[in-house]
């Protein structure tokens, strides 16, 4: 039985949790992934589009709807913002942290669910797909929540735990794909095989359950086929003829295994077999050694005992974390979040393992120890880099103080070491969210473009892109999505139309040679923030990463017969 004054702590941690990731939904969506997510969502509502997705002027085929639907619906009723658009994504994560606690206590007891949900809370991983919204923070929690409650339903028979386990099978359908429902049988279905709980395997109701699925997707099946199969004339993704329902329940997921996919043919982003292993081990810190230890512990019991552990312990958390991972491993295509969707499994691995260790004294705790100092002093090292050297500001200073706050209490805190850790943990994402991010954001540009634009923002002096390529967080910025500009169109030339530009370099030379007169209104200096490297983030040679962009007004246009106009076929390429 936990102490009262135990709990208080946890709860203490669990909201410096959630006032962390409450202040990541104030920053702006990140290209390219999230911002095009956000500008699909707003395009869907404005539009009133539910069943055929579209971006821009295109038929879209590749994520599932329900992501667009939640947060366009979110968008829809409170209003355009980044914070709206995150707003349905986090309320899943709340749900992930309830149903991971709820499933460790079930397996474990209360004291490790706690630990469990205060590691899952605390990882790199849950800081950034809670800032970075893609499909990953939906079909993450629904997972834990379905094998929740399954888990449920297996030991005390109940309908609404089995209808509620297939209404998340449906939602994660909608969310990643049929990897919605794949995922939950490779974590449940082995343990219960290893026990020999045929009844539950084989039970007929599954059959019900699978029908709820299908009428949860029966509406995107519908749209897919409406949009697509019925119109095999659509172009998508540089193709014609495609089937939006093969797409969905097939290709898009076992496709990058067996190399239909599009993603999966050339991509040059297939970095091996251990790649996704490595990013787990990055995502899951700062509890990765915790894990690594409580993973080959089992596996060694289970030798051990001969697999007899298989009916003495719980083995759904080991299956839900190894069998995706091989899994995802074997994909022609692979980026790190794809791995995220084992986290909330590692961390009741990760909880019991620190349980285990309760009242021991050996050289295990004594490492684990160490291990902690060190990572203190590697997050105090980061955290004045970025505040004092790589993006210094007058609140510099202010971070700094609350970062050494663990040090204050050193000897205090690690009386308890893991509580120490997951406060660490927590300042280091404060600051990321209220110092690191906000800077960075500058280098994106699309607020600074759009605030720029904002005087001039009228149906005349309408916005376009010209040679940045598609610019998604601008596109959610601004009333709608910014149009291509292609010299002498209507659209841009009009009656009583002069074009404003977002361009780079490479634009206004063309538009220069061309003869076009322009004003400069703005200059702005681009990074594409995803892709963080040592020389931008050293403030010395950052100039020598940033790429100028600029906003720019026609002030005079030259005279061009018609027939030269369309034999100028260089400025219309992009």
């Amino acid at each position: 039985m936990m102490e009262l004054k135990e709990k208080r702590i946890f709860h203490i941690l669990f909201a410096l949790i959630g006032l962390v990731v409450y202040a990541g939904m104030f920053i702006p969506v990140m290209e390219v992934d999230a911002a095009q997510y956000a500008s699909i969502s707003k395009q869907m509502w404005k539009e009133q589009s539910f069943l055929e997705v579209y971006h821009r002027e295109a038929n879209y085929l590749d994520k599932p709807p329900l992501l667009f639907w939640l947060s366009g619906l979110s968008m829809g009723i409170f209003g355009y913002s980044h914070f709206f658009y995150k707003l349905p994504s986090v309320l899943f994560s709340v749900l992930g942290l309830w149903s991971t606690f709820r499933l460790a206590k079930l397996f474990y007891g209360e004291r490790t669910a706690y630990w469990a949900t205060l590691m899952y809370g605390t990882s790199v991983a849950f800081f950034i797909f809670n800032n970075d919204i893609r499909t990953d923070t939906l079909i993450i929690n629904l997972l834990v929540f379905i094998v929740y409650q399954l888990m449920r339903f297996k030991s005390e028979g109940t309908w609404l735990n089995l209808i509620s386990a297939f209404v998340g099978v449906g939602l994660a359908m909608l969310a990643k794909g049929p990897l919605g429902l794949v995922f939950p049988v490779l974590a449940v279905m082995p343990d219960a095989f290893f026990k020999g709980e045929w009844k539950f395997m084989f039970n007929w109701k599954w059959i019900p359950g699978l029908i709820i699925v299908a009428l949860i997707l029966l509406p995107m099946s519908y749209g897919l086929y409406m949009q697509f199969d019925a119109r095999p004339e659509a172009w998508v993704n540089g193709q014609k003829g495609v089937s939006g329902l093969r797409f969905f329940y097939w290709t898009q997921s076992f496709g990058r295994i067996t190399g239909e996919s599009v993603w999966a043919q050339g991509s040059g982003n297939n970095p091996g077999a251990f790649y996704l292993t490595q990013s787990f081990l990055w995502a899951f810190l700062p509890w990765s050694p915790l894990f690594l230890f409580g993973f080959v512990n089992k596996l060694i019991r289970l030798f051990k005992s001969r697999f007899a552990s298989f009916k003495s312990e719980e083995w759904v958390s080991f299956f839900a974390f190894l069998l995706p991972l091989v899994a995802l491993s074997k994909s022609g295509y692979q980026l790190n979040h794809y791995i995220y969707v084992v986290l909330p499994f590692a961390a009741i691995m990760s909880a019991k393992t620190l349980e285990d260790w309760e009242g021991e004294k050996g050289g295990w705790r004594k490492a684990w120890r160490v291990y902690i100092g060190v990572f203190l002093v590697a997050a105090l090292a980061l955290i004045t880099w970025l505040c004092l050297f790589a993006f210094p500001s007058a609140t510099s200073w202010l971070y700094l103080l609350i970062a050494i706050v663990p040090v204050v209490f050193y000897k205090r805190l690690y009386s308890r070491p893991s509580y120490f850790l997951a406060s660490v943990a927590i300042i280091a994402f404060t600051m990321m969210n209220l110092h690191f991010y906000p800077q960075l954001m500058h280098y994106q540009t699309s607020e600074a473009v759009i605030e720029a634009y904002e005087p001039y923002n009228t149906e005349e002096n309408k916005l376009f892109f010209y040679k940045t390529g598609t610019n998604h967080a601008i596109d959610f910025e601004h009333d709608t999505w910014l149009p291509r500009f292609i010299p002498w169109q209507e659209e841009a030339f009009g009656y009583n139309k002069r074009p404003y530009l977002y361009t780079n370099k490479v634009g206004l030379k063309i538009l220069k040679e061309d003869g076009f007169q322009v004003e400069l209104l703005d200059s702005f200096d681009y990074f594409p923030i995803t892709q963080l490297n040592a020389k931008f983030l050293n403030p010395a040679k950052r100039h020598t990463m940033t790429r100028k962009r600029y906003l720019v007004r026609f002030a005079g246009i030259p005279e061009k017969s018609a027939s030269e106009r369309f034999k100028d076929t260089r400025i219309l390429l992009e």
